[in-house]
């Protein structure tokens, strides 16, 4: 799987995505922003495929890396971690 399929499973399930630099950001959209179309993006993550599948997220303030040997566990910890709110 690559990153823009990777994109496309994550927004299938509802987290808000984009890519940057080959890396791909999510994270849960929230509430209106500041500017006018804005908003906020709350529990964000970002997945790197380039050489390992990682994902790198913060636990309180502290920026923690996990790596993956498939997609499929990768999409389980993020449906786990950052559940979505029905």
């Amino acid at each position: 799987m690559n990153i823009n399929e990777l994109q496309e499973e994550l927004e299938s399930l509802g987290y808000y995505c984009y890519q940057k630099n080959g890396v791909l950001f999510s994270g849960i959209k929230g509430d209106i922003g500041p500017i006018e179309g804005t908003f906020v993006l709350n529990n964000t993550f970002s997945i790197d495929l380039i050489n390992k599948i990682t994902i790198n997220y913060l636990v309180g303030q502290i920026s923690t890396e996990k790596e993956f040997k498939t997609i499929e566990e990768l999409l389980k910890f993020v449906r786990q971690v950052f559940p979505l709110e029905d």
